[in-house]
């Protein structure tokens, strides 16, 4: 299938947007810094289904990106007013945190969750994280994953910093008022074997919104499983939009 490719316009940065397939717009917000080549095979899986949009804000692409979140939510904000305006908005690890902020529903993925932890924390979390993708237990692509998003964050932690450690401290220090999932409902993928953000804290966050608008699951996966699993990306994102889909019908029959 064809990837078209167009740009946008955004405080000075031209992002580059992937469109896969046709059907109903769906928006895919990769994570922080994350190149849309690794979701490649689930997007072209979507594609089957709905036309996907998906912004590069990669450390890849772009010398400089946004430094706060607050920045990354306007950019979302302007990007589904030109490309779908009432889209579901879905996204991995951070993409999934910033659908959780915006204002349509959202389906996220593994979703990067605000820490009261530090920067040692954090990174021995990541540690324990790529060591269960190089012993091959996130399967075969586990390991080439891991080593390239390392590269890629060595990389911008090196050349350019200012992309990189702000926005992520952000999220270290407290769970702000800022930070509560405001999209009107959402549909909540966790992994089983996320070394990232452990079952209590991801608990403690989604509880700041009503229950009765989340759905959550589980997947017996590690916190990368949206590029590692391309094929069980496209069945959790099917079964999103399906069941919120049931839940606005059932809404109406009431």
């Amino acid at each position: 299938m064809e990837v078209r490719r167009e740009s946008f316009k955004f405080d000075g940065l031209r992002v580059p947007v992937e469109i896969h397939g046709a059907g109903e717009p769906v928006i895919f917000l990769p994570g922080l810094g994350v190149h849309p080549r690794y979701y490649r095979e689930g997007m072209t899986r979507l594609g089957r289904h709905f036309t996907v949009f998906v912004p590069d804000l990669s450390f890849r692409t772009h010398a400089d990106l946004p430094a706060r979140i607050e920045g990354y939510r306007e950019f979302v904000e302007a990007l589904a007013g030109r490309y779908a305006p009432q889209a579901f908005r879905a996204g991995h690890s951070y993409g999934g945190f910033l659908a959780l902020l915006g204002s349509v529903p959202a389906i996220a993925l593994s979703p990067l969750i605000p820490l009261t932890v530090g920067w040692t924390n954090k990174f021995g979390r990541a540690v324990r994280l790529q060591l269960r993708e190089y012993l091959g237990l996130e399967g075969r692509r586990g390991a080439g994953w891991a080593w390239n998003i390392l590269r890629d964050y060595v990389g911008a932690a090196v050349r350019r910093p200012a992309s990189l450690f702000p926005t992520v401290s952000e999220t270290l220090h407290c769970i702000a008022h800022s930070f509560r999932p405001t999209a009107p409902r959402a549909h909540i993928v966790l992994a089983d074997f996320d070394r990232l953000y452990l079952p209590g804290e991801c608990e403690t966050f989604l509880a700041q919104s009503r229950r009765d608008e989340l759905t959550i699951r589980r997947v017996p996966r590690g916190h990368g499983w949206p590029v590692t699993h391309p094929d069980l990306l496209e069945a959790e994102v099917l079964e999103a939009v399906r069941a919120t889909r049931r839940l606005k019908k059932d809404a109406v029959r009431s």
